[in-house]
């Protein structure tokens, strides 16, 4: 007996389109509502930006992980844009670190560099793999490459609250991490770039 969707449309609709939109947003929701109560770090990301996504994936459409961008993908293009991303984002950093609203909102007294590299990896891995990964090649299946543009969407909404000037930097820059890991077939060089980013922003502003 079949247990998966072979056809993915029904009535006209594509059923692929109504998961990735369905699962996506249904993760964002709980994970604001109920985050999970589990002793490990970024469970609660890990879980719902993550395994849930995968899982459906899976037992709706036999989807595998990588064909939600975890591989390693094209690996020349990913080393060129990822180290053009960080360059350039090194110089904007280092002068936007020095802002007012940015020092408050991201100066650090004290820091542990090693939990704050282990909880940040673990939150950007989930988190772009969710934007990067799970909607931009979920979505790329029915309306291709716009798919870049449809996933910046969310990804800008959750930077509601942080700097005025970040979050409207996530516009073009949702855009750009969108066509990476278009053009790399793998959303890891999105991880490294958001990872890295964060660091720095850590790092200017707090030495």
């Amino acid at each position: 007996m079949q247990k998966y969707i072979k056809n993915r449309m029904l009535g006209g609709y594509d059923l692929n389109l109504l998961a990735v939109v369905s699962i996506s947003t249904l993760v964002l929701v709980l994970k604001r509502y109920y985050p999970l109560n589990i002793d490990f770090p970024r469970a609660t990301e890990l879980i719902y930006y993550l395994l849930v996504p995968l899982a459906a994936g899976f037992l709706l459409f036999r989807d595998k992980p990588w064909d939600y961008g975890i591989r390693i993908g094209r690996w020349k293009a990913s080393i060129i844009l990822t180290a053009a991303c960080l360059a350039a984002m090194a110089l904007i950093l280092y002068e936007v670190g020095k802002m007012p609203e940015f020092h408050s909102y991201y100066h650090r007294d004290a820091i542990d560099w090693s939990k704050l590299l282990l909880d940040t990896a673990l939150y950007m891995f989930a988190w772009e793999f969710l934007f990067r990964g799970y909607m931009l090649f979920g979505l790329e299946k029915l309306i291709g490459k716009s798919a870049i543009f449809v996933q910046a969407i969310p990804f800008v909404l959750l930077h509601l609250g942080k700097p005025f000037l970040e979050t409207l930097a996530c516009i073009p820059g949702g855009f750009i991490l969108g066509y990476v890991a278009y053009r790399t077939r793998s959303f890891l060089p999105c991880f490294i770039i958001h990872f890295g980013i964060y660091v720095m922003m850590v790092f200017f502003t707090s030495y």
